[in-house]
């Protein structure tokens, strides 16, 4: 554990000393993210993580020997047919479930080639693009990165980030779609998205997005919301069914304790301070967007009742709220307003530091008994760290 309290502590320290507190402090976000990216991207892979150290693991070795005629294409992602995702057969083992996700597996089968099969290096790359792509994002976007950062981790995207790979680098692309909403460029969004849903198809469903982020509070955003809830209602059996073949894994009808434990219950409450505290208005266009978006998030995450893979889904709309949650507690002038001014300074004032503290709380208290992460091991203390030293001397 001790490398997560020493990490926390260097990035407030940061934040003191740099302003972090400051929109858009580059040298803050520089600092801070490097921090991060150290102890993401430089982790024993082998050991630290969930799916990361095992199957992804077990899925790069098995590529030995592996030539691209058998890779899949984008034909297989095209297809609707997926049956031979559930086949168990031994005689096309690598393919099994990963037609949808033929980017990913790309990526994997030329960083084999390249490195001869140095998983370090590809996790490593993989850290690379993720927090190159947050960075900009909280630069472009955040009005406080060090409640950003603290999000992420109270959120537990940082966390997530370890372990599922595919969603990791699809997640980069959905926040670089972000960027082409704003700047209301569809065609590149559309086109980040299909690349998104091309390392982890699930993230097609940020697709209405464009549309959705240029709605704005009111009647007809109400209307939507309640239809969406009640189409889900209606052909959840469907919808889960659909979920069941995308993941490529079985669900099954959880309890409802389930749902009343999992992120749904934090959406709301941001959603409802947002209004409060800061209540949306036609001309603070990123803030409403963003608003607009978690609510569908807020939709998506009660099927988390189902199985965790839709809290997955729903991930790719509300990780945006890393940079919304900060905007909340922004000193701006709105026309409407249901707090006073005392009781909005206030709230202001003490908020990022309740809200942070308890992303600090969350976080640590999480991973304390997690085997994944505790104890905690970088790559050049495992026993094959010079493998991956010597693949990295050879690309450069």
């Amino acid at each position: 554990m001790t490398i997560y309290y020493v990490l926390i502590i260097l990035i407030l320290l940061a934040a003191l000393l740099l302003h972090g507190e400051r929109a858009r402090n580059t040298a803050f976000i520089l600092i801070a993210v490097a921090l991060l990216f150290c102890v993401y991207g430089f982790r024993d892979a082998e050991m630290i993580g969930h799916d990361s150290s095992s199957s992804y693991l077990h899925q790069f070795q098995r590529l030995e020997g592996t030539s691209w005629d058998e890779m899949p294409t984008i034909k297989d992602w095209l297809s609707t047919d997926q049956d031979d995702a559930n086949d168990t057969s031994d005689t096309d083992d690598y393919r099994i479930g990963h037609e949808r996700n033929f980017a990913f597996r790309w990526l994997m089968k030329a960083v084999y080639d390249l490195t001869d099969g140095d998983f370090q290096f590809f996790i490593t790359i993989i850290a690379v693009f993720v927090m190159v792509v947050f960075a900009q994002f909280i630069y472009r976007y955040s009005p406080s990165p060090a409640q950003s950062i603290l999000y992420y981790f109270g959120l537990m995207y940082y966390t997530m980030m370890f372990s599922v790979l595919k969603q990791s680098i699809a997640m980069a692309f959905i926040l670089l779609a972000f960027n082409a909403i704003t700047d209301r460029k569809l065609f590149r969004f559309v086109i980040l998205v299909l690349v998104a849903s091309m390392f982890h198809f699930p993230a097609i469903a940020f697709l209405p997005a464009y549309w959705i982020a240029r709605m704005r509070p009111g009647r007809t955003y109400i209307l939507l919301l309640a239809a969406l809830l009640v189409l889900t209602y209606v052909f959840r059996d469907q919808i889960v069914r659909w979920a069941q073949d995308t993941y490529e894994t079985n669900l099954h009808d959880a309890s409802t304790t389930r749902f009343l434990a999992n992120k749904v219950i934090v959406m709301l409450v941001i959603i409802i301070a947002a209004v409060v505290i800061r209540p949306p208005s036609a001309e603070d266009t990123v803030y409403c967007s963003i608003l607009m978006l978690i609510g569908i998030a807020a939709v998506l995450q009660t099927y988390a009742g189902y199985s965790n893979n839709f809290e997955r889904l729903a991930d790719y709309y509300f990780q945006l709220s890393v940079v919304f949650i900060p905007m909340v507690f922004e000193n701006v002038k709105t026309k409407r307003r249901y707090l006073s001014e005392r009781e909005l300074a206030l709230v202001r004032r003490a908020g990022p530091y309740l809200f942070g503290a308890f992303a600090i709380w969350r976080f640590l208290n999480t991973i304390s008994g997690d085997s994944a992460f505790n104890p905690y091991q970088f790559y050049f203390q495992a026993e094959k760290a010079g493998e991956t030293l010597a693949a990295w001397a050879n690309l450069l």
